[in-house]
């Protein structure tokens, strides 16, 4: 038997025809369909809105995992760097340009070079780039020392579950790399040609990499190989950090590293 129906009329929507729904103890009469399909489109729009923030985070959390960020490293912003100075400022916003414009940095391969004193805001400064540019641009980012890297690299023999070819890709792959502390390892010519290796593999792709180190400029072709200090100044913008440590002076938590 067919319900019973009426015309109604909804303010948005006009007239529509509504059923006169009896369940139970229930007695009602049906609303606008029009306005019960927005709802419903709202609702599920909230809901796929819901999704792809939840999918945002998840994989943002995914990409700052992949980065191999050491613990002390997570906290390093723009913010949290002190900048006392108009060198320090300089330095400052022109890291925080180079984030901002990544993905034009990304298509020509240019990187950056932090080198200088120890404890002047290098490291800091390099991380801040790399957690700015995963943020905001959701590119995938690696932070590694030299040290780290050949020793990686040197794992592979005898070990059959990641080859050395692998291995080098897990640097070279990454759109940015943050490659810490050159000049603090031997230097020998197998790791200088495991560096030319990744060096060369992510020039020749276009892949910036920001070079963080202790030395001088004129030095850096002894811990890194003239081939490679040749390609980074063709590509790479040279910071060089030239003031007293911050280590000593500052609190912990809130100077340079």
């Amino acid at each position: 038997m067919n319900a019973e129906t009426a015309t109604a009329n909804c303010e948005r929507h006009g007239n529509y025809e509504s059923r006169h729904i009896v369940f139970g103890k229930t007695d009602s009469w049906s609303g606008c369909p029009t306005c019960a399909e927005e709802k419903a489109y709202r609702v599920r729009a909230e809901e796929l809105e819901a999704m792809r923030v939840e999918a945002a985070q998840k994989r943002l959390e995914s990409l700052l995992g992949y980065a191999c960020m050491p613990p002390r490293f997570v906290g390093k912003t723009f913010e949290t760097y002190q900048a006392t100075t108009e060198q320090q400022r300089n330095y400052l916003a022109k890291c925080q340009a180079y984030a901002r414009d990544f993905m034009r940095h990304y298509e020509a391969g240019d990187g950056l070079m932090l080198l200088g004193s120890p404890g002047t805001g290098k490291t800091h400064l390099a991380v801040a780039t790399l957690n700015e540019i995963i943020k905001t641009h959701r590119a995938p980012g690696l932070y590694t020392t030299a040290a780290r890297m050949f020793r990686r690299i040197k794992d592979t023999y005898g070990n059959s579950e990641e080859s050395e070819s692998q291995a080098i890709e897990a640097f070279t792959k990454p759109a940015l790399l943050v490659l810490d502390e050159i000049g603090v390892s031997f230097g020998s010519d197998a790791e200088l040609n495991y560096l030319f290796d990744v060096m060369n593999e992510r020039y020749e792709q276009c892949r910036p990499t920001i070079v963080v180190s202790n030395v001088q400029p004129g030095e850096l072709g002894q811990w890194m190989g003239d081939r490679v200090v040749d390609r980074l100044r063709e590509c790479s913008k040279l910071m060089v950090f030239d003031w007293e440590s911050a280590r000593g002076t500052v609190a912990r938590g809130g100077g340079h590293a």
